[in-house]
């Protein structure tokens, strides 16, 4: 199967979701598009995996292009949709305010991959407000926990890579 993976990403945690998942994906012939630099027609291949960042409540401006550009011809393609984020519990929301309903509707899947929250990743005030949520994690747990800072969870990434072996 030709699969495409297409992504934005700012900060480098997107693309290594997506790297992760191209590498998993032996049996099939992978093409791995950076949305920044390229724009591949939907319809030249037979499955899609797409995605990206939200960062500070939004999209990615790439992410947003290229849907804008080409929601209808993704929605005639199979697809998986999915999003990093550090806020786990607002993917839904995410999720709805990024694809169409339409899309949203003719996806096999929505899948959360993670995200993280890494000032040394961030540039100015990114940086800053980086720092003071990590700051506001760790502040909030007892002493006697470790705080749960957000990750890339690679178990997300393998199971869609399995399920995607099975197509």
């Amino acid at each position: 199967m030709n699969i495409l993976i297409a992504y934005a990403s700012k900060s480098g945690t997107t693309r290594q979701a997506a790297e992760m998942l191209a590498d998993l994906l032996t049996s099939h012939t992978v093409t791995l598009a950076d949305l920044e630099k390229t724009a591949p027609v939907p319809g030249d291949f037979d499955y899609i995996v797409l995605g990206g960042p939200i960062r500070m409540g939004k999209a990615h401006k790439a992410l947003k292009s290229y849907l804008s550009r080409f929601d209808a011809e993704l929605c005639a393609v199979p697809h998986t949709l999915f999003l990093c984020c550090s806020i786990a519990h607002q993917f839904e929301y995410y999720t709805e305010h990024t694809f169409s309903q339409e899309l949203r509707q003719s996806a096999d899947e929505a899948v959360y991959f993670g995200g993280e929250l890494d000032p040394a990743k961030q540039r100015g005030l990114d940086k800053l407000i980086t720092r003071m949520i990590r700051s506001s994690i760790e502040q909030s747990m007892d002493e006697d926990e470790e705080a749960m800072l957000p990750g890339l969870l690679p178990e997300h990434i393998r199971m869609l890579a399995d399920r995607l072996h099975l197509k």
